[in-house]
C-alpha cells in the first residue's frame, strides 16, 4: 500500500487531540486500500468522536455518513475493524465513483498519547510516520525515513509539517495572497512594512512580523516545507532579504516585478557574489501566466505557481 505525504493543514490530528482533551473517546479512520479510482488519495483520514462529530474526508461525501456510523459502533465496542465499501463490499447501497472499491481501517483503540506525540513533532516542523498494524491492531510512531512495511497488514501514514507561505512586502497583493493561501490550507507568515495591513490580515496568519528595514529581516522558519514570496515595489529592499532567503532550503522563491526588473535583480545579486544556480531559484515575473492584472488575480497566479512547485517537490509516493 502506498500513500504520499499529507499536509498537516487537514487538521485531523489537532481535532483528535482537542476531542480527547475533553475526555471523549475518538476513533481514527484511515483509507488504507483503493481498488480503482478514488475521490481522495490513499492515506486520507477522518477522526470521529463518541458524540457523533467528525472531521476529515475519505470518499468525497459518498460514504462519510456510513463511516461515522461504523466508527461510533467501533468506539462503543472498543473494537478496531477494517471495512470495504464499493466494489466487492457487502454494503450494496453505498456506491463509489467509477465502480471502484476502497478499504478503511477504523482504529477505535489508538492511544491518544500517540496522536499527541505525532502532533507535537509536526508542530516542531519534523515529519513523522504513524504505523498501524490492521491485523494485530497495534500502532506506533516512526521518526526516520519511510521504509517498506515488515508485514502486509501494516499501513504507514507519513505526515509532513504544514506547507508554509512566507509573504514579505506590502500592498494589496500581499493581503490577497495571505487570505487565499490560508483558504488553500497553507500556514501563513506575513512580514510587512505596513502595520495596518498586518492588522487587517491577522485572522489569516499564523505569524506576523513588522519589518522596519531590509537589514531587519531575520525570519528563521524558512525550511524545506516553506515558500517565500517578495512583494515589494521598492526593489531596493530586495537584495538583503533575498540574500538570506537563497541560503535557506525553501521549495519556492518568488519576487514581484517585470522582466526588466528581474534582469536588474539578477545583476545585483550576481555582483553580491551569489552563484547563478542560486539566482535561478527565483521565480520572476512571479506567478503563473494567466493574464492576471488585479491584486486578487495576481495572488491567484502566485498561489497556483506555489502549489505546482509544492507538488513537484513532494515524492511521488511514500512506502506504506
Amino acid at each position: 500500500m502506498a500513500g504520499g505525504p499529507v499536509p498537516f493543514a487537514e487538521f485531523v490530528l489537532p481535532w483528535f487531540n482537542a476531542k480527547a482533551a475533553q475526555g471523549m473517546r475518538v476513533a481514527l479512520v484511515t483509507l488504507v486500500e483503493v481498488d480503482g479510482s478514488s475521490p481522495r488519495p490513499l492515506g486520507s483520514q477522518m477522526a470521529v468522536a463518541e458524540d457523533g462529530s467528525a472531521i476529515g474526508n475519505i470518499t468525497g461525501g459518498c460514504a462519510e455518513a456510513a463511516i461515522v456510523t461504523e466508527a461510533l459502533v467501533a468506539i462503543e465496542a472498543q473494537s478496531n475493524r477494517r471495512i470495504r465499501y464499493g466494489k466487492g463490499s457487502p454494503y450494496f447501497d453505498i456506491r463509489l465513483p467509477c465502480g471502484s472499491g476502497i478499504e478503511i481501517y477504523i482504529n477505535a483503540r489508538i492511544d491518544p498519547e500517540l496522536i499527541m506525540a505525532a502532533a507535537e513533532r509536526l508542530q516542531a516542523r519534523q515529519p513523522v510516520t504513524l504505523v498501524q498494524d490492521t491485523r494485530a491492531h497495534r500502532s506506533w510512531l516512526e521518526t526516520g525515513p519511510v521504509v517498506s512495511p515488515e508485514a502486509k497488514a501494516e499501513y504507514r501514514k507519513h505526515y509532513e509539517p504544514a506547507r508554509r507561505i512566507v509573504a514579505i512586502g506590502k500592498g494589496a497583493i500581499l493581503g490577497s495572497l495571505c487570505q487565499l493561501g490560508a483558504m488553500a490550507g497553507f500556514e501563513i507568515v506575513a512580514i510587512s512594512t505596513e502595520p495596518d495591513l498586518l492588522a487587517q490580515i491577522a485572522p489569516h496568519c499564523a505569524e506576523q512580523v513588522h519589518l522596519k528595514s531590509p537589514r531587519d529581516f531575520a525570519y528563521a522558519g524558512l525550511d524545506q516545507w516553506s515558500a517565500a514570496v517578495l512583494l515589494f515595489h521598492e526593489h531596493e529592499w530586495e537584495p538583503a532579504i533575498l540574500g538570506k532567503i537563497l541560503g535557506s532550503p525553501c521549495f519556492y522563491v518568488g519576487a514581484l516585478g517585470s522582466r526588466r526588473t528581474h534582469a536588474n535583480r539578477v545583476q545585483t545579486l550576481g555582483h553580491m557574489g551569489f552563484a547563478a544556480d542560486d539566482i535561478l531559484r527565483i521565480r520572476a515575473p512571479v506567478g503563473l501566466d494567466i493574464g492576471a492584472s488585479s491584486p486578487p488575480e495576481i495572488a491567484i497566479a502566485i498561489l497556483g505557481e506555489i502549489i505546482a512547485a509544492r507538488r513537484r517537490a513532494e515524492p511521488a509516493n511514500a512506502l506504506a
